[in-house]
């Protein structure tokens, strides 16, 4: 099982990468402008945000077996908008329509995926998240360099494919999922009235039982803010600096490829500190990050900056996960990492929408600017916080 895990966690990122990660290559590629992009990114991410919490509601309530057809049929839905998008010329609003479908429903994905390391749990499948995730960013940072190539060698145009195939082997990975039937009879036969009524609990429940964490999911947002900014408009940042394709390629792949020894070893760091220490560290890192990015003048200055990725958003993510589950009962774990997948896509909604508006209006080095701003305020905020 940690194998067939490993393994969807590498397909799907290596997805997210060809999706998220060259979203504004492919855009540009095909004549859209960068206020266009930031509305069409934003639009997936509302889209998102209202499934996520959705899916999460149903998953709660069906059998594993179910869970697993139900990510598959999403998948089928976005291999099939895939296709459209590399076999047929469309006009610009029809290529915006698909590109929204296949983003959108990639991104409602990740709670669903982040929860079946734990639902698995209680059939006695222990999964190494850290090790599966910590994989999933290897898979990132190979797929964002094979691309860059690529994507010089040949064209922009060859990017549907990369969602068909990276999709179409998450789909059979999927499909070779199984729990046998004495497994889950036992579980189902120890199902308590409290655990069947926890299912049934609205999303709006869910926030009011769990108010802290919903603090936190607030907070997740504005960290993220800054980092969707960068990630979104990347290759603007990078040839703001003199950059290429592969440049940025090699950028993000260096950024993932630091990311696996953190995330590898997450589960021993997790052992001797604290969750809310490690988390901490995450923004400092994540601020300096942004700071750094702004003040470049060359790629080398952009790199370096990627380095700060393994104490940012390579502790920030499995760190974040576990506390989520640190702080909700097992019956209402998918919803709670649905709603911190949302926080983070909710800060895509503000990230793209106005990351593009400011990059048409005042210019790349600006806006970053005011990515790191709010970066450091929200350390103070943070901090502030943590004292009360």
């Amino acid at each position: 099982m940690n194998l067939k895990y490993g393994l969807t966690q590498i397909f799907f990122f290596a997805s997210v990468c060809a999706m998220m990660g060259y979203a504004s290559n492919y855009l540009l590629g095909m004549g859209c402008s960068n206020s266009e992009i930031g509305i069409t990114l934003a639009l997936c991410s509302v889209i998102a945000v209202f499934l996520q919490p959705t899916l999460a509601s149903i998953a709660d309530r069906i059998e594993t077996s179910k869970l697993n057809r139900m990510i598959q049929l999403i998948l089928a839905i976005t291999i099939v908008f895939s296709l459209i998008l590399y076999f047929i010329p469309l006009p610009q609003m029809a290529l915006l329509g698909c590109v929204v479908v296949v983003f959108s429903l990639t991104s409602s994905l990740m709670p669903l995926i982040n929860a079946l390391a734990f639902v698995f749990e209680k059939y006695g499948c222990k999964i190494n998240f850290g090790l599966a995730r910590g994989l999933g960013s290897g898979a990132y940072a190979l797929t964002s360099m094979i691309i860059g190539y690529v994507v010089n060698a040949v064209d922009i145009t060859i990017m549907p494919f990369a969602y068909i195939l990276f999709n179409g082997l998450l789909y059979i990975v999927i499909s070779t999922y199984h729990i046998g039937k004495a497994e889950t009879e036992g579980v189902q036969s120890e199902k308590t009235e409290e655990a069947q009524a926890s299912n049934q609990m609205s999303m709006f429940a869910f926030m009011m039982k769990y108010k802290g964490l919903v603090l936190f999911f607030a907070g997740f947002v504005c960290v993220y803010f800054a980092h969707t900014i960068i990630n979104n408009f990347f290759i603007q940042v990078v040839t703001n600096v003199g950059g290429t394709d592969s440049d940025m390629g090699n950028a993000i792949s260096l950024a993932a490829f630091l990311e696996i020894p953190i995330m590898f070893l997450f589960n021993k760091i997790n052992t001797k500190i604290k969750i809310t220490t490690l988390l901490r560290v995450s923004l400092l890192c994540f601020a300096l990050k942004h700071l750094l990015t702004y003040l470049a003048t060359n790629m080398f200055m952009v790199y370096a900056a990627q380095v700060l990725q393994m104490g940012a958003f390579a502790l920030f993510t499995p760190a974040a996960v576990y506390y989520v589950n640190q702080l909700v009962s097992k019956e209402d774990m998918v919803k709670g990492q649905s709603l911190l997948t949302a926080s983070q896509t909710l800060s895509g909604v503000f990230a793209s929408l106005l990351g593009g508006i400011l990059l048409d209006s005042i210019g790349v080095q600006t806006s970053l600017m005011i990515g790191a701003i709010l970066s450091f305020v929200e350390i103070g905020r943070a901090s502030c916080r943590e004292r009360v």
